[in-house]
């Protein structure tokens, strides 16, 4: 019998979170589901607590897959091999740091059924250190700007989790993760999802905790890697937009973006040497977008374009004090 929803989970050094994750989804109200969860090798006892935890939901146990990679390969990879190994009619992609309420699959079931959606759509909760915020999530109402709200990133979280789909569109080949893209992985995804989508809806309801407050977290600590991958990011989004001849009309938005993305990089890398190291990134374009961002942006961006790193530090530094107040 093909389960009505797969739930997708990666494992990864999350010993302090997978438990509440996994109660939070064997406690669904909603019956019909299979849960995949990929080991990425984790190097922690995250798999010995999630067994724990299955042993008290007997009932779940015929419906849990664990698959286990023989090596580290990231999330990109541990999603697809979540994705190869599921059978359901609706995916549900969850972070294993995180956790749902537990109406959550019951409700974007439903609501996918009676819309007849490819994709169903919830708004978030995010847990920092001290406060939670809440994120409402846009929806356009008419299909053809889906992508183009999704390619802005603002109003549309570029987050799988938040979002229930079907696997006709899951498993088209342009929508699988890139393996060793590990970070805006979900962006590059939800991207091409959206592009596809013939329908999709939403409920205003903040069932997914999205967890700002683990230190393991690959958006944690920004290092080289993240760089190398909003490169990559970016070829790959222009090949894509070349390839379906919208590149010149959507142009501004991806040089916006690169330029926002870039400030974000160097307001969140401790590191003096990778900002000077990536000053170069997108430089040719990013005097064109200054006058867009926040007056910290404009400092940041403006010191590393002419090659005054300690002040461009500094002004990083200012800007995490005032972040950590306010968190």
């Amino acid at each position: 019998m093909i389960p009505a929803v797969s739930i997708l989970v990666p494992v990864y050094n999350v010993s302090n979170y997978i438990e509440r994750c996994a109660h939070s989804l064997f406690q669904q109200t909603f019956e019909d589901i299979e849960y995949v969860f990929v080991n990425d090798c984790t190097p922690d006892d995250s798999v010995e607590k999630l067994l724990r935890v299955i042993e008290q939901y007997p009932n779940r146990k015929e419906w849990i897959k664990i698959i286990h990679h023989e090596k580290n390969r990231g999330l990109a990879a541990a999603r697809n091999t979540a994705i190869d190994n599921s059978s359901g009619k609706y995916i549900q992609h969850i972070d294993s740091d995180d956790w749902i309420e537990l109406d959550m699959i019951e409700m974007m079931y439903n609501k996918a059924e009676a819309e007849q959606a490819d994709i169903v759509v919830c708004d978030i909760i995010l847990k920092k250190l001290r406060t939670e915020e809440l994120f409402c999530d846009f929806v356009p109402q008419n299909q053809e700007d889906y992508f183009y709200h999704m390619l802005e990133d603002k109003a549309c979280s570029g987050s799988l989790c938040n979002k229930l789909v079907h696997k006709k569109i899951q498993k088209l080949p342009g929508c699988r993760s890139v393996e060793g893209l590990n970070y805006l992985e979900d962006w590059h995804v939800t991207t091409r999802l959206y592009f596809y989508a013939e329908k999709i809806v939403k409920i205003d309801k903040p069932f997914y905790h999205y967890n700002k407050i683990n230190i393991n977290s690959i958006t944690a600590l920004k290092i080289k890697k993240h760089y190398e991958n909003t490169k990559l990011f970016y070829e790959l989004l222009e090949d894509f937009l070349k390839a379906e001849e919208l590149y010149e009309k959507l142009i501004e938005i991806v040089e916006y973006s690169k330029v926002s993305l870039k400030v974000s990089l160097f307001i969140q890398t401790h590191s003096y040497s990778l900002r000077k190291q990536y000053a170069w990134l997108f430089r040719d374009i990013e005097m064109k977008y200054i006058s867009r961002l926040r007056l910290g942006e404009k400092l940041m961006l403006f010191f590393t374009h002419y090659r005054m790193y300690f002040l461009a530090h500094l002004t990083q530094k200012l800007i995490g004090l005032k972040n950590n107040f306010l968190a």
